[in-house]
């Protein structure tokens, strides 16, 4: 099996009931909706997928009883003995007797029968109409040490309190660094600030309340995916002046923490932390740790699990019911393929199944929050292209916003078909005061079917919003899709918006080509 580097994160799908467990939720109530979604959901065509019309009830007894159903369009047909087999090993391995698995070759022969002997990706349609924004792009590159592929799992662009300055802060998953960037056009310069095993994001906060401007790193705690207990979350602690940092493990014995959000969760007007764990197959969970410092220190924290499934990839924090009380969003994917909103009801938390993947394979990797409509309130952008469980990427990859209709109700938009979609940021790009959408893409060097190779793939594109709601595809650039990080802002103050692109490489791409050659960070300065 393949793995990825930040997707060490989104690894280990089942196809088939290969998890040992059904989908846990808060509390039975939930568990019931969740079923009745995933039937309605492998009733219907799905974004991407051509769904059959008929599938036989053993098969969808069997394939769909703790996700939905796998579309015989997510793969070529001769791809299909391998997928089900692992579905079959994994079910004998779970322990579970209570379903009736129906014989192998008569599921096979179904999958065959349906799947297409071929997978054509389109390419964008862009629009006939010339793009205002010119960029003009600078390399950017560092080694503390022995030469390290870069691997960068996370870009953040930070507003440090109380001097009110901007930098950039960076996570390389494979050498554990996190770096801090001070974007300058030709004199861009890095600065070493900590170091842990596998950092997957960064946050910026004042966790001790001292109004100096702190960070949290997620620590997956190992490169490849495995059920272990070597997560942490760690406080990068400012001390002084920018770029000096104390750190101090906060909460460790995890399995792989993919992500923390950091807010108010019980009221008591003291910072908590809501850690995303994602874990593997039998680790992992969303777990609330509330703040129980006395004059804030020393920092401790008490814990209470809120969800325990493994697959969340992110959390993040905010007010969904507009009732005072801070709830949260969480992205999961593994065979839940998911976003869900948890509301703060007090003493616990309700959830809602906001949206969910209409295959396992739909391959989600992260969400941002963000007003897309300008209309007040927090949207849902999100992006599903991870191909590094198997090296398949399939037509359901892509963009996504999740519109904010009120009472925790989203109104669901593709925004665009895109194999390998691994970030998406939305920003005003070419100055027109609306948002457009930007999205790297993250694809294995032998990605399948090859003709994604052959037609050159897209690596960066532009979603510009030319009406509303209206989005039109721009490539920005192709053939380098070893991108996994972003970041969007005006670095240099001149009123237009630039990017900050992070790559990963895996030594996979012949010498010389222009992927084996991309540096750890490129600025795309909007002229």
């Amino acid at each position: 099996m393949k793995t990825n580097v930040f997707a060490a994160i989104a690894i280990g799908l089942a196809l088939f009931p290969a998890c040992s467990r059904k989908p846990s939720g808060i509390d039975t109530e939930i568990a019931q909706e969740l079923a009745t979604e995933l039937a309605r959901l492998n009733a219907i065509p799905q974004a991407g997928f051509s769904a059959v019309d008929s599938v036989p009830a053993e098969i969808s007894k069997f394939c769909a009883d703790c996700h939905a159903l796998p579309q015989p369009s997510s793969f070529v047909r001769e791809i299909w003995y391998d997928e089900i087999e692992k579905g079959y090993e994994f079910y004998a391995r779970s322990g579970r007797t209570d379903l009736k698995p129906p014989p192998l070759q008569s599921v096979l022969a179904f999958y065959r029968e349906h799947a297409p002997s071929q997978i054509n990706f389109p390419q964008p349609a862009e629009v006939d109409k010339e793009l205002r924004s010119r960029f003009e792009l600078e390399q950017v590159d560092w080694q503390d040490g022995p030469r390290l592929s870069p691997a960068i799992s996370c870009i953040r662009w930070v507003n440090f309190q109380p001097e009110g300055e901007r930098r950039l802060i960076i996570t390389d998953m494979r050498d554990g660094s996190v770096s801090i960037v001070n974007p300058i056009p030709k004199q861009t310069k890095r600065r070493l600030i900590g170091r842990v095993s596998n950092p997957a994001r960064v946050i910026a906060c004042d966790l001790n309340l001292d109004q100096r401007t702190d960070l949290i790193v997620s620590d997956l705690g190992s490169f490849n995916p495995y059920d272990h207990g070597f997560g942490k979350v760690v406080w990068l602690n400012r001390e002084s002046s920018i770029g000096e940092f104390q750190p101090t493990t906060l909460v460790e014995n995890l399995g792989r923490v993919a992500d923390v959000a950091v807010a108010d969760f019980s009221g008591d007007l003291k910072p908590d932390l809501l850690v995303a764990e994602f874990g593997h197959r039998l680790t992992g969970g969303i777990r609330l740790m509330t703040n129980d410092t006395v004059d804030m220190q020393p920092m401790r924290f008490k814990e209470h699990p809120i969800l325990i499934r493994p697959g969340t990839m992110q959390v993040s924090a905010h007010d969904w019911n507009e009732d005072g009380e801070m709830d949260f969003a969480s992205i999961t994917s593994q065979e839940f393929e998911c976003v869900d909103v948890f509301t703060n009801a007090g003493d616990k938390f309700d959830a809602y199944r906001t949206w969910q993947g209409g295959d396992v394979t739909f391959g989600l990797v992260g969400f941002e929050l963000t007003d897309l409509d300008q209309d007040g309130d927090q949207d849902i952008l999100c992006v599903n292209g991870d191909s590094f469980d198997n090296n398949f990427a399939n037509r359901s990859h892509g963009v996504q916003w999740l519109e904010n209709i009120g009472d925790v109700k989203f109104r669901y938009h593709r925004l665009a078909e895109l194999p390998g979609a691994y970030r998406a940021v939305a920003a005003d790009i070419d100055g027109d005061n609306d948002l457009d959408v930007i999205v790297v893409v993250n694809l294995p060097t032998d990605v399948y079917p090859r003709s994604l190779v052959e037609m050159n793939s897209v690596s960066l594109l532009m979603l510009e919003q030319l009406a509303p709601g209206h989005f039109s595809p721009r490539v920005l650039e192709r053939g380098t899709p070893r991108y996994a990080a972003l970041e969007a802002a005006d670095f240099n103050g001149d009123g237009k918006v630039d990017l900050a692109v992070g790559a990963q490489l895996f030594d996979t791409d012949p010498q010389g080509s222009a992927a084996s050659k991309l540096p750890r960070l490129t600025l795309w300065w909007q002229k």
